[in-house]
């Protein structure tokens, strides 16, 4: 029996146990102040095939159980988080929620050539400067063009 997948527009608060297939569009270490060679988290944004994104942090004691399980780019079925509000100082994702992992969160690569890999969403640069209120999170990973001999 298939176990149903959620959409990243589907979670809230009220589950731990929502059941994902979503592809790792950006990945990095927080390194730990005092000690920059132990990471004090790896921080994750995550995509459903609809383009769909949200945080997710894998935090400093459980690291140790997917620092070799997760790549940048692969696709993953996730499940078993805890679900926290997305109030990060830098917010990298529009969604008002982050997944947050813990040793129970369960993850497998996952091979599915019909998965999207549409993991850029390009701005002419034009459309970046001249806004007043930009939204920080648009410009998170974003890739611009700039039209040759432009002025500057």
């Amino acid at each position: 029996m298939a176990t149903q997948l959620h959409d990243i527009k589907q979670i809230s608060g009220n589950l731990m146990q929502w059941n994902l297939k979503v592809r790792v569009v950006r990945m990095w270490v927080i390194p730990d102040q005092f000690k920059p060679e132990i990471p004090l988290s790896i921080e994750l944004v995550l995509q459903d095939s609809k383009g769909d994104r949200i945080h997710a942090s894998i935090g400093k004691y459980v690291v140790k159980f997917f620092r070799n399980k997760i790549h940048e780019l692969r696709l993953y079925r996730m499940r078993y988080f805890v679900v926290g509000p997305n109030n990060l100082k830098l917010r990298t994702t529009t969604h008002n929620l982050r997944l947050i992992f813990t040793q129970k969160t369960f993850i497998e690569e996952t091979p599915d050539p019909s998965f999207h890999m549409n993991i850029f969403n390009l701005r002419p640069f034009d459309q970046l400067t001249n806004q007043h209120d930009v939204d920080e999170t648009k410009l998170f990973g974003n890739s611009s063009f700039v039209q040759v001999g432009a002025p500057i």
